[in-house]
């Protein structure tokens, strides 16, 4: 048996289990997109999967995410593999060249030690998802953590969801991985290949 305190967070959580799932699926010299920077954990995850051919384009609005992400990135030595935009995911579109990328994450809600009431809107939101499935090849993979636990989060979640459930019809292969029987509505996260 396991002691508790070594064995693996089960389930794992949705940025955990992203990055797992995502790693076989992005080469060397591929170009990816970190729609919400955040603090860089997933930055600094798409630098290390691209190599030095690769490309990232990470997006955030707020400064300090910015300023975070940078700093973790170029402590490990990629910032050759990463370009920072400070505004919103919605124009990753002017970004790159449609059917460019190879896989695109976003990680929904605040900046964490920051302003909770700052948090990613539906509507901007539902204008990235757009521009990212138009800038995604065939093949490729969007992945969305989605935060239902505070009313934001929540009418958020629905609409990605929503979204996300439409692309059915167009040949998009979509899942949803998260914890069920919780106290209030857990993270889960929503993973779409686009078909076409």
């Amino acid at each position: 048996m396991i002691p508790a305190d070594a064995a693996p967070l089960f389930p794992p959580r949705p940025t955990a289990l992203t990055q797992e799932i995502l790693r076989p699926l992005i080469g060397p010299g591929d170009l990816v997109i970190d729609a919400t920077a955040g603090n860089g954990h997933d930055t600094l995850f798409l630098a290390e999967c691209v190599g030095d051919a690769g490309k990232v384009l990470a997006f955030d609005l707020q400064e300090a995410a910015l300023i975070s992400a940078r700093s973790r990135v170029l402590a490990a030595g990629f910032s050759g593999r990463v370009k920072f935009f400070q505004e919103s995911h919605a124009e990753m579109a002017a970004r790159a060249v449609e059917e460019s990328v190879a896989v695109v994450m976003f990680n929904l809600g605040y900046l964490p030690g920051e302003n909770h009431d700052l948090t990613t809107e539906s509507t901007a939101t539902l204008a990235a998802l757009e521009a990212a499935a138009r800038l995604l090849k065939r093949g490729g993979v969007l992945s969305v953590i989605c935060y239902p636990g505070h009313p934001a989060g929540a009418a958020e979640a629905v609409a990605v969801e929503s979204w996300l459930a439409a692309r059915a019809i167009h040949g998009w292969r979509i899942a949803k991985y998260g914890a069920i029987g919780t106290r209030k509505p857990a993270p889960f996260l929503l993973l779409a290949m686009k078909g076409g």
